[in-house]
């Protein structure tokens, strides 16, 4: 009996998680950690100030955030070719549209242009596929995929500064823009599938038999069977409706703000160090880089142990790196901030995902993880402004860095307080 494509000898699934990590290490490189080096650049080109500069990554943030519900909803219904597709496109011509840049409110709508394309090219659809994609390997899948954001910063920030250095900033956004547009489209058109029965397969790679084993659609029964005891399903109205989705919510908005808020201004903060551009940019890259191991590390851990066990411990790292960093002295130090902060930073977005799963379940997954993101990126946006204000007014970091480790031992209290909700019998399918 023919039995279902299997697309090689590897599972179709890992494709899926190589393009995922593609498609997320230009989301958070170009957007995010870029920007890291072109804020010094883009301070003294515009005649700014930092908090007027940070404002744009701010609108990016805010924006990815506020439309991470609808890109989720639309990924649940469409699927997320169509929706990454069409995120790169948009992002793409941000980019090089910023080439032209000559004014702070150009940078602000172009910035707010980028928010909309890599929400679409970003972490909700990716989340989304890996979700459909892997169950009892969904820690590990997610966490290799989410480390595309790391890889973004170690490539990213240093061919930001390279790009600066050799053809000036505006041209810099141009080269981003068609390596978005070159690189995105064609793989997501090619590779991208939404679900493993779509083409005959079963979740994290088990083979399916009998009939289903020849047909194109494999039957819901043996999906079921395939996926386990997952979680109860919850809709998007009745997760809305209970105290642990707002308290994950308050968990990654505090978080979120402590993540951006140190990176954002760690090319500065070294800076004021009397660390090289040069140096703080590749400190900058190497953080987002270790927390790819972070990524990795956390989701292997989250598929041992409880995903919302595992964010603890990785909210409390973030806590203990932002501490380290306030009473950095030594070029020494600021590795070991580097290696604690990057590592527990890392494991932030690959544990969102996973505790949304957890809790709520694949139902609506899309829909509720796209609310997650928008907490998250609301903090996100919030914090590097906050931070920027801060400086501007008392020309130190440190008091922004306590209000951030006030801000993650308040994510960390929430966290701790919240408990997987019980769904009542019948419930999932209202």
């Amino acid at each position: 009996m023919e039995q279902a494509p299997r697309r090689g000898r590897i599972f179709y699934g890992w494709w899926i998680v190589a393009v995922g990590i593609i498609v997320l290490m230009f989301h958070a490189g170009v957007a995010f950690y870029a920007f890291g080096r072109f804020m010094p650049t883009l301070i003294d080109a515009l005649g700014s100030s930092t908090a007027a500069i940070s404002a744009a990554v701010s609108i990016y943030l805010l924006v990815m955030g506020l439309t991470g519900p609808i890109v989720g909803k639309l990924t649940d219904k469409y699927g997320p070719k169509k929706v990454i597709v069409s995120g790169a496109v948009v992002a793409a011509a941000g980019l090089m549209l910023l080439s032209l840049t000559s004014a702070l409110w150009q940078l602000y709508v172009l910035y707010f242009v980028l928010g909309i394309g890599f929400s679409g090219a970003g972490i909700a659809p990716v989340s989304v596929t890996i979700a459909n994609w892997f169950d009892r390997r969904r820690g590990l899948a997610m966490g290799i995929t989410l480390a595309g954001i790391s890889v973004g910063a170690i490539v990213m920030a240093p061919l930001a500064n390279y790009l600066i250095e050799e053809i000036g900033w505006h041209m810099a956004y141009m080269v981003l823009g068609v390596l978005t547009a070159v690189l995105l489209i064609p793989l997501a058109l090619l590779v991208l599938k939404k679900r493993p029965e779509d083409i005959g397969l079963l979740p994290d790679g088990a083979r399916a038999t009998g009939d289903e084993a020849s047909s194109e659609q494999v039957s819901s029964s043996q999906v079921k069977e395939t996926r386990g005891s997952i979680e109860a399903d919850w809709s998007m109205g009745r997760a809305m409706k209970t105290l642990p989705f707002w308290l994950v919510l308050v968990t990654f908005f505090f978080a979120g703000a402590g993540v951006a808020g140190v990176l954002q201004h760690e090319v500065n903060i070294l800076k004021d160090m009397e660390v090289s551009l040069a140096t703080a940019s590749f400190a900058l890259g190497l953080t987002g880089f270790i927390g790819g191991g972070g990524k990795i590390g956390f989701g292997f851990i989250a598929d041992k142990m409880s995903p919302k066990y595992t964010a603890i411990v990785c909210i409390a790292l973030q806590l203990i790196g932002v501490v380290i960093l306030m009473f950095t002295h030594t070029t020494a130090m600021v590795w070991v901030f580097v290696f604690v902060f990057g590592f527990a930073m890392g494991g932030n977005i690959a544990v969102q995902p996973l505790i949304t799963g957890q809790f709520f379940g694949v139902r609506s997954f899309g829909a509720i993880f796209g609310w997650v993101l928008l907490g998250g990126a609301i903090g996100s946006a919030l914090g590097p402004v906050l931070m920027g204000l801060i400086y501007d007014a008392s020309g130190s970091y440190t008091l922004g860095l306590i209000i951030f480790i006030v801000a993650y031992a308040v994510a960390f209290a929430a966290l701790l307080f919240a408990r997987k909700p019980k769904l009542a019998t019948g419930d999932s399918t209202t």
